[in-house]
C-alpha cells in the first residue's frame, strides 16, 4: 500500500510540474504575441 500511495504522490509531482511549465509557456506565448503585434496605422505615423 505504501508502494501504490509514493507512486501516485510521484505522479501528481510529475503533473503539477508539467503544468506550471504549460502555465508559464502560454503565458510567454501571449506576452510574445502581444509584442510582436503589427502596430496600427495610428502608432506608424510617429
Amino acid at each position: 500500500m505504501a508502494n501504490l500511495i509514493e507512486f501516485f504522490r510521484m505522479v501528481f509531482s510529475y503533473l503539477l510540474t508539467f503544468a506550471v511549465i504549460a502555465v508559464v509557456s502560454g503565458i510567454g506565448g501571449y506576452v510574445g504575441v502581444k509584442v510582436w503585434k503589427p502596430k496600427e496605422k495610428s502608432e506608424q505615423v510617429k
